[in-house]
Order: C-alpha cells, then sequence, then structure tokens
C-alpha cells in the first residue's frame, strides 16, 4: 500500500515543477526592502527556551524558493547553527508575506535564495530583549559571504 501511494504522488509533483533560477537579472525582494524584512525577522523570532538555556548562538543560512508569484516554499537549511535554531530560522522564513518575485527578460520568475538569520544572546539582563539589528559593516560582511557561497553553490551545480 506504501508503495502504490508513492506512484500516486508521483505525477503531481512533476507536473508542478517550474525552472527555478540561481542569478537573474531582478532579484526578489521583501516587501519595504531590507529594513522591512530585519524589522520582520527581529520582531517574529521567538529565540528557543531550550536554546537560550543552553547558550547556542549562531547564524543559519536559510534556502528557499521565491515562487514567481512571490510565495516562499522548499524552506531549508544551507548551514545551520543548531537544531533548535534551525527549527526558528525555518519557521520565521514560513511566516513571511509574500516576497517581491525575481525577474528574468522582464518576468517574474522563480528564484533560489540564502537569508542569514542571526541568533545571539546578549548579557543575562537583555536576553528577553529582541536581537539588536545588524549594523550596516556585518550586513556588509554577510553580503559578502553569502555571494561567496552563492558563487561556489553555483560551481558546484555545474560540475553535477
Amino acid at each position: 500500500m506504501k508503495f502504490l501511494f508513492v506512484l500516486l504522488l508521483l505525477p503531481v509533483f512533476s507536473f508542478s515543477q517550474e525552472k527555478v533560477y540561481d542569478f537573474v537579472e531582478e532579484d526578489p525582494s521583501f516587501p519595504g526592502g531590507m529594513t522591512a524584512m530585519t524589522e520582520f525577522i527581529v520582531n517574529h523570532v521567538e529565540y528557543p527556551e531550550e536554546a537560550r538555556a543552553n547558550g547556542e548562538q549562531g547564524i543559519v543560512f536559510v534556502k528557499f524558493v521565491v515562487a514567481k508569484n512571490g510565495e516562499i516554499s522548499h524552506v531549508g537549511i544551507r548551514k545551520g547553527a543548531t537544531e533548535a535554531l534551525n527549527a526558528e530560522a525555518i519557521r520565521v522564513v514560513q511566516a513571511m508575506p509574500k516576497w517581491i518575485p525575481g525577474k528574468q527578460n522582464g518576468e517574474a520568475v522563480a528564484v533560489n535564495f540564502t537569508l542569514p538569520i542571526h541568533f545571539r544572546l546578549g548579557n543575562n539582563d537583555a536576553q528577553d530583549a529582541p536581537p539588536k539589528p545588524l549594523t550596516k559593516k556585518e550586513k556588509k560582511k554577510l553580503r559578502k559571504q553569502l555571494k561567496k557561497a552563492e558563487k561556489k553553490a553555483a560551481k558546484q551545480k555545474k560540475k553535477s
């Protein structure tokens, strides 16, 4: 019965796939831009109690697809921190509103996207406060790291 169930689902998935781009002329964007996205993340992240108790911190690189209608799908972890932080990062990305889709040749297309989400604990007094927004220097450094990682992933994808 399990084998039959899988066979029935395969045709559904094969027809619904659309081409997903890694690089496009116009990248997808969060409605309201980077500032709005940072605000959304800060307001929606709930630092997991288990992670807080264990002093877990780190950056979770969440990968997902921004569909041509702006919906977020295929959410996963490109590079994670801990199980609890990874799960929270996925939850926040899945809760995001529709994005402005990327464009290629003037048409909306599905695009792979990677978003770093920082989890930092402050002093004991500040642990209940939401994380501070990134500085310009930190944002610039992350963009460089992200571009480098995306180029590396694209090279690896071409090899396979």
